[in-house]
């Protein structure tokens, strides 16, 4: 059997591709605040499956800072796509859209301050959501990620590791709405850098014969 690489941590650790100045700075802004940031190998997958998807309507729940938004926009600036980033909190939102215009972003990407659980969107319609709130409203919110993904849509759910996303880690696992996979990994620069995330399509319901 072939052998794992010495020391996975280290090694992966300088497969990280190279930092843009202003996410670098963003990120370490955030952490001297105690926020949590994605980091750039989630930022990049995140941006990676919306141009995969040529997606072009994207909801992300938590804005935060506009981290995570910032490769979601770029993104859709390839795409010609948009990015919806919800936040309960006016003060992030105020933040987000601050950042977000300083990269040349705004136009790709709208903040909106509301609570996610009561999101003034219409039905589905989106080809992406990610999901990054607080991990005890995870569950509450499955079924508003649900509805607002288009058929085939994907929900992308980070720090499913967290104790917190239990209850939604079960739902996504048994209630059938759900294409699913959720992975523990290692995330250089995330944080924190053990975690989960879940990757879940949303599955075309099937009707009913009359």
């Amino acid at each position: 059997m072939p052998r794992l690489v010495k020391d996975p941590h280290a090694y992966f650790r300088t497969l990280v591709a190279g930092r843009e100045q202003g996410e670098s700075r963003l990120a370490a802004s955030a952490a001297a605040r105690g926020i949590p940031v994605i980091g750039p190998v989630v930022g990049r997958l995140l941006a990676l499956l919306c141009r995969v998807m040529g997606a072009a309507r994207v909801l992300e729940l938590g804005a935060a800072v506009g981290y995570s938004a910032f490769f979601l926009a770029d993104a859709m600036r390839e795409t010609g796509g948009c990015v919806v980033s919800v936040d309960m909190h006016e003060a992030h939102c105020r933040e987000a859209r601050a950042n977000l215009a300083a990269f040349g972003l705004a136009d790709h990407c709208a903040v909106l301050c509301a609570d996610a659980r009561n999101l003034p969107l219409g039905e589905e319609g989106f080809d992406i959501v990610f999901l990054d709130v607080d991990q005890r409203y995870y569950a509450e919110l499955e079924p508003v990620c649900h509805r607002l993904l288009r058929p085939s849509g994907l929900l992308v759910a980070d720090n499913t590791a967290f104790a917190d996303a239990q209850e939604f880690n079960l739902l996504i696992r048994d209630n059938g709405r759900w294409d699913a996979v959720n992975m523990y990994a290692f995330l250089p620069n995330h944080a924190p850098e053990s975690d989960g995330i879940c990757l879940a399509l949303k599955k075309h319901q099937r009707r009913k014969s009359i």
